[in-house]
C-alpha cells in the first residue's frame, strides 16, 4: 500500500492508497506435487486499502516424462528385454531420477511382471520415498537365424 491519499497524492499511487506492480518470485514447489495442485504463498496476493495482502495461490502444471509415470508416491517405467535374458535371467541398467541402477531380470520373468526398486520412486508428503516399478516388455526377435531356428525347434520339441 502507498500511504498516498486524494488529499495529498504521492507520486505512484495517485491517490488511490495501494500501487500495482508485476514482481518476479521464487516459488519452492514441494516434492512430489501433483498436476494441478496448488501452491500457496501467504501474504504474496493482492494487496487492499487499510489491510494486509492476501495469498498467492500458483497452481502448478506438471509436464509429463517420457520415461516416467507417477502413481501416488510410486514412478513407473517400462523395459525392453531380449527372450533370452527372460528365459534364463540377467542383469539391465535401469535410468532413475538419480541416474541408472542394476536390476536383476529372474530367470523366467513374464511379459508385463513389474520388478520394483526399492527407494527410487516419487516423494510422498511425508518426505518417505516410494518405489520405481519397472514393467518388462519382453521382445521377440523379428528374424531367426538358421542356428537359432533349430534351437528353438529343439525347445519346440521339449514342450518347452
Amino acid at each position: 500500500a502507498c500511504r498516498g491519499f486524494r488529499s495529498r497524492p504521492r507520486h505512484g499511487c495517485r491517490g488511490a492508497g495501494i500501487t500495482k506492480r508485476e514482481e518476479e518470485i521464487h516459488v519452492v514447489v514441494p516434492a512430489g506435487v501433483g498436476d494441478g495442485e496448488m501452491v500457496r504463498m501467504p501474504g504474496r496476493g493482492e494487496g487492499i486499502l487499510g489491510g494486509t495482502p492476501g495469498d498467492l495461490y500458483v497452481k502448478v502444471h506438471v509436464t509429463p516424462d517420457k520415461r516416467f509415470r507417477k502413481e501416488g508416491a510410486n514412478l513407473l517405467t517400462e523395459l525392453s528385454v531380449k527372450l533370452s535374458d527372460a528365459l534364463l535371467g540377467s542383469t539391465y541398467h535401469v535410468p532413475t531420477l538419480e541416474g541408472a541402477e542394476d536390476l536383476e531380470i529372474p530367470t523366467g520373468v513374464s511379459h508385463g511382471e513389474m520388478l520394483r526398486i526399492k527407494g527410487h520412486g516419487g516423494m510422498q508428503s511425508r518426505g518417505k520415498r516410494g518405489d520405481l516399478f519397472v514393467r518388462v516388455n519382453i521382445t521377440l526377435p523379428q528374424k531367426l537365424s538358421k542356428s537359432a531356428r533349430q534351437l528353438v525347434e529343439k525347445l519346440k520339441e521339449e514342450g518347452i
